[in-house]
């Protein structure tokens, strides 16, 4: 072969794989441009959702962004699973999908495998790095990128450490509805997931899934320019007390998944690729450890109501209302008091009624004075916290004022998940990151 010939084949992009969902009405592409780069776009009904985007992962082990070239390409095989939610959008779930593995070699000779998954209604992605040995994140070059007439519904996420007694990110901003595709965030903290797109007749719902508490959590970087949005990380101070921020994992590495619900705005609102794509769920006994709604006095009487008299009548009021719980919220142990809760405890469950009870999940994060705080943690911590609970008949917990989306944070929500499943203990999360399909994982996450 002439050397000009060679020298502009090698300048072609690989020929486009693609993968259509089962109804075949998704078709995501992949494939390695001219500058060596992985990239994918999407369409449906033949009408384009994401433009070319890129793809790719840094560790500081190897670069699985840059200089790549496609390797092996696994053929497209059906994926099929039921599974059933305690709560949610609905309670039996049939998941179908179609699956296809890419791997792609580093000018090293590393490789690295993009698993795709198009489903009738969205389409999700994740990175493994096989093989022995450290796997230090470094950075992640997973973009979204929409045509210049799209429209977007977004949250920013606030700066860590700022705001009441250093409370944020609470996940609380007000979302910026109807904006152009390529606006900047107010700050350079992003904005957070779930994130919503309008592209021409498709909606777009961005997250991710699969968190298993090896990996931090990710967002939308703040810079969109041109209507590109990159995958964001979070701040340096978005991590549990003397934690480490981003995941640094010993073995084979995965990432969680990315996921993109597309459609009709009722496809994307009903999907339940959130829940499709987390960890089937652990043994818990669905008879002692089944959420559902509850009274709750601070939503209109704030701090002050925090005492027995008013929990009372919040009671009686969730037995009227033949509600299965009352939530004793921030300051019990201080204005009731274990032997009273124990009292209230006893006067719910002759009403059919069970207790749940507030904690600060904040060791030094943040610089409330709510209590109970700095009681869950350790294992040791939550070990002796959760038969303080058991002695009082307490069912369950609400968790308040956590501190971010580091790697360190998210285990901490994860071994607060495990630890309570075991205990036979309820969960509920407050000022709180998107549970990311937790609740399907963990049956008793309310």
């Amino acid at each position: 072969m002439r050397p000009a010939l060679a020298s502009f084949l090698l300048a072609l992009p690989a020929l486009a794989q693609a993968l259509n969902s089962p109804d075949g009405q998704l078709q995501v592409d992949v494939s390695v441009n001219a500058a060596q780069q992985l990239v994918y776009s999407v369409q449906r009904d033949g009408q384009p959702v994401l433009l070319p985007s890129r793809l790719g992962l840094v560790l500081a082990q190897g670069d699985y962004a840059s200089g790549l070239k496609l390797v092996g390409t696994s053929p497209a095989v059906p994926h099929r699973e039921r599974y059933t939610l305690a709560a949610g959008k609905k309670r039996e779930v049939d998941v179908r999908a179609n699956e296809q593995r890419f791997t792609v070699a580093n000018a090293t000779g590393q490789q690295m495998v993009v698993t795709l998954r198009a489903f009738n209604d969205g389409v999700a992605l994740r990175y493994t790095v096989d093989g022995p040995g450290r796997k230090t994140f470094k950075d992640e070059l997973t973009s979204f990128a929409f045509a210049p007439e799209a429209r977007a519904w977004l949250q920013p996420m606030s700066v860590a450490k700022t705001g009441f007694k250093r409370t944020n990110p609470s996940y609380e901003e007000h979302y910026e509805r109807d904006i152009p595709v390529g606006t900047a965030a107010p700050s350079h903290a992003g904005w957070v997931f779930p994130a919503l797109f309008r592209t021409g007749s498709n909606w777009v719902a961005i997250a991710e899934a699969g968190m298993d508490g090896r990996f931090h959590a990710s967002r939308l970087a703040s810079d969109a320019s041109g209507g590109t949005y990159r995958i964001g990380l979070p701040e340096a101070s978005e991590v549990n007390t003397g934690g480490h921020l981003l995941a640094d994992i010993d073995g084979p590495l995965a990432t969680p998944w990315r996921v993109l619900a597309i459609g009709p705005l009722k496809t994307v609102m009903e999907s339940t690729l959130g829940t499709d794509l987390a960890a089937p769920a652990v043994p818990i006994d669905p008879a002692v450890l089944r959420p559902g709604p509850a009274s709750w006095s601070w939503a209109i009487l704030k701090d002050d109501a925090t005492v027995f008299d008013v929990q009372k009548r919040f009671i009686d009021y969730a037995a009227e209302m033949h509600w299965p719980y009352t939530l004793v919220d921030a300051g019990w142990d201080r204005t009731i008091g274990d032997a009273k809760m124990k009292e209230l405890a006893d006067h719910a469950r002759s009403k059919g009624v069970s207790l749940l009870a507030w904690y600060n999940s904040s060791g030094a994060w943040n610089d409330t004075d709510f209590t109970p705080k700095s009681a869950l943690l350790t294992t040791a911590d939550r070990a002796k916290e959760f038969a303080r609970m058991k002695a009082m008949g307490v069912k369950g917990l609400k968790v308040d004022f956590f501190g971010g989306d580091g790697a360190s944070m998210l285990a901490y929500y994860v071994d607060l998940l495990k630890e309570t499943a075991a205990a036979g203990l309820l969960m509920n999360f407050h000022g709180a990151t998107l549970p990311r399909g937790w609740s399907r994982t963990y049956p008793h996450l309310m």
